[in-house]
């Protein structure tokens, strides 16, 4: 199998968001009239660190997307049997048909990055736009990111390239399916 992820470059995310305003609206998962701050439903999501102090000060930004689990904790937890691991992607997909709304995925999944629909009473996440990816185009993440900081690929070759380029893979986030790449000191806004 061929477990298809996402390569996240911590140099150059600068944590703009494009990517959860371009996933929101190809999805449809916003909804205008009646989302209120802190409640609107998204795939993906942005996060950062400082460190340091002053005038040693870095900030790193990064997103963070349902992570494609090799043993993914929602599909156990699924007892309908509506969420699956693609044999052919490695991408994990909830068939919404047979999504029964028990919300065991979301309290199983270690990431926070399934979302619920209470009006159908359905769960649903990141499928690295399996619609997309079927006709031979990239996540919309990908497409949108204004600095390149986010790849699209196979997995291992994602790895291999990044490890050819010099770079340094962060183990601890690069656990699942979805590569972080660690920033390089040049990179800090300290330029340390």
């Amino acid at each position: 199998m061929h477990q298809l992820g996402l390569m996240i470059d911590m140099n150059k995310c600068i944590g703009c968001k494009t990517c959860v305003v371009a996933c929101r609206n190809h999805h449809g998962i916003v909804d205008h009239e009646n989302c209120m701050p802190g409640e609107i439903p998204f795939y993906i999501r942005v996060e950062s660190l400082t460190e340091g102090t002053y005038p040693l000060v870095s900030e790193h930004c990064w997103v963070v997307p349902c992570q494609h689990c090799k043993n993914a904790q929602c599909v156990k937890a699924c007892a309908s049997e509506a969420i699956v691991k693609d044999p052919q992607t490695g991408i994990v997909r909830i068939d919404a048909d047979k999504c029964a709304g028990s919300k065991a995925c979301i309290e199983a999944c270690p990431y926070n990055v399934i979302q619920f629909d209470a009006v159908r009473n359905k769960a649903h996440k990141c499928d690295l736009c399996h619609d997309r990816v079927v006709a031979g185009e990239i996540p919309v993440c990908a497409e949108v990111c204004m600095t390149d900081a986010i790849s699209f690929g196979e997995v291992e070759m994602l790895r291999q390239t990044a490890l050819d380029q010099g770079r340094e893979i962060d183990r601890k986030k690069s656990a699942m399916s979805i590569v972080y790449l660690k920033p390089t000191p040049k990179n800090t806004l300290a330029g340390v």
